[in-house]
């Protein structure tokens, strides 16, 4: 993606108003930008196809290779999750869409034109942060739920076993086939409703700190290192230190919130519980988002 294609245009800014420019009229301006941008489309079509390809690519492979996996393995086997595979890619996507809708401004030196006629800078802020949410609550909504009904249909193809609802997940160690959920499985709506929630509010972390940055790059650069590197530096710890680091950093977070099976991991030892996760990614927005919304009313353009 282009870092100008986020750019406001003459044509975006809305005139000063008597010195006022409430958060309606920003949000009216930011969705003018964001729909008139063809990468912000492109990038909605990825966080979709993705995320249902993905589903259906790793059901279809945890199905075919059920017979050869070990007890530990089909422990933590969880449907909900295994859909929501394509999860990884999306929140690369959306976080580059949060900094791009900040950034990119201050790439090309437009954002002088918006902060001139906003005396009120938090307004822009807010009117970015209300699109930005919106438009990928609902799309990443319907492709949590588009990818979890095309993964169990696939894992039904594949022989998989729909568990009854008054199942326990842990029967499936004994069971031959792979098993299958519905969606009136207790806690799986809320669990895919939950993905969702995570991947706005990552949209919405990156958005802060392109806020803080100022810089596409750096922004960019710092929101990937968290949620893929981060992990990766904490496992070389310590089992005594990481043990208390990895299950909060953002990326297992967001695992724990579409979880309703085991919830012990090879890779992050025992999740939170998902209501538990979602606040804490819910604080680590507030702070990044709100020191990022402080110094844009305090720093010069």
């Amino acid at each position: 993606m282009s870092t100008t294609d986020l750019a406001t245009t003459d044509t975006a800014t809305p005139p000063a108003q008597h010195g006022h420019a409430g958060v309606r009229t920003m949000v009216t301006s930011e969705w003018t930008k964001f729909r008139t941008v063809r990468s912000s489309w492109i990038s909605l079509l990825i966080i979709v196809v993705m995320g249902i390809g993905f589903a259906a690519l790793f059901s279809a492979v945890f199905a075919n290779h059920w017979s050869q996996s070990s007890p530990g393995d089909r422990l933590q086997f969880d449907p909900v999750r295994i859909s929501q595979s394509g999860s990884f890619v999306s929140e690369i996507v959306v976080g580059v869409l949060g900094a791009l809708i900040v950034t990119s401004e201050y790439s090309t030196g437009s954002i002088r034109t918006t902060l001139a006629s906003i005396p009120k800078r938090a307004s822009m802020a807010w009117g970015k942060a209300i699109v930005l949410g919106v438009v990928l609550f609902v799309v990443t909504e319907i492709t949590a739920f588009a990818s979890f009904f095309t993964s169990q249909a696939v894992l039904l193809a594949s022989g998989g076993k729909t568990l009854p609802n008054d199942a326990s997940i842990a029967s499936q160690l004994r069971l031959a086939h792979v098993p299958v959920l519905s969606i009136t499985y207790s806690g799986v709506a809320m669990a895919v409703f939950r993905e969702a929630i995570f991947l706005t509010l990552m949209a919405l972390f990156a958005m802060g700190l392109g806020l803080l940055l100022r810089n596409t790059t750096g922004t960019i650069s710092l929101y990937v290192g968290l949620l893929l590197i981060l992990p990766i530096l904490a496992q070389l710890l310590p089992s005594s230190i990481n043990s208390h680091i990895l299950p909060y950093l953002p990326s297992n977070l967001g695992v724990a919130m579409s979880t309703v099976a085991s919830r012990h991991t090879d890779w992050a030892g025992t999740l939170v519980g998902p209501y538990a996760a979602l606040g804490l990614v819910v604080l680590y927005v507030a702070v990044i988002l709100g020191a990022g919304i402080v110094l844009l009313r305090r720093r010069d353009a």
